[in-house]
């Protein structure tokens, strides 16, 4: 008589999830690498300082540039900054100035958090028809509070997935539990680009 049960498959649909989001990760890391190095051997130091000094320079706005990008959904991969600060060492020693741009993204997400759940009695924000909006709340309403790590691990948009969080009612504390990983995705892209960069 044939066994009728099933068997669960090795990964379930969320281990894929999670697995294909980090490794879409990795591959923009390595494009944003290769174009680091294009960059870097196709101008001369005084070429790059002519296109970018004026910003390169000033680590005023480019943390100014930074916030505004972590706090307005991510628009700016955060690998740029790890670059940036690991060439100029404007911010102190590399994994000091990380931890640094870690801490503030994590504070970013919080801050979207937040405001999520004080917009989350306007059903017009999670009903919206935008379809950069829909599609997260489709995935919010699929994966729950396991988007929230998916975020934290991978160039999933973190502080809108954060907002979004806030606005679907997910517990404060899961939230601050599982967007720890924030911190510890800076880490480890910071130390793949410290390798690539020796």
């Amino acid at each position: 008589m044939g066994n009728s049960t099933h068997k669960k498959p090795f990964i379930g649909e969320k281990g894929r999830f999670l697995i294909r989001s980090i490794l879409r990760g990795f591959l923009y890391l390595g494009i944003l690498v290769g174009l680091f190095f294009l960059i870097r051997n196709a101008l001369s130091e005084d070429e790059r300082l002519e296109w970018f000094g004026s910003i390169y320079n000033n680590p005023y706005l480019v943390m100014l540039v930074f916030v505004g990008s972590e706090i307005l959904f991510g628009i700016i991969p955060p690998e740029i900054f790890m670059l940036w600060s690991f060439e100029t060492g404007w911010i102190g020693p590399y994994f000091f100035s990380v931890g640094i741009l870690s801490i503030i993204s994590y504070a970013a997400g919080y801050l979207n958090y937040n405001v999520g759940r004080l917009i989350k009695h306007n059903s017009g924000f999670l009903k919206s028809r935008n379809k950069f909006v829909r599609k997260y709340v489709n995935l919010f309403t699929k994966y729950g509070g396991f988007l929230v790590i998916v975020a934290s691990v991978s160039p999933l948009p973190f502080s809108a997935i954060a907002l979004l969080s806030g606005a679907g009612g997910l517990d404060r504390s899961t939230y601050i539990k599982y967007s720890l990983l924030r911190i510890v995705r800076y880490f480890a892209y910071a130390y793949i680009l410290w390798l690539v960069q020796r």
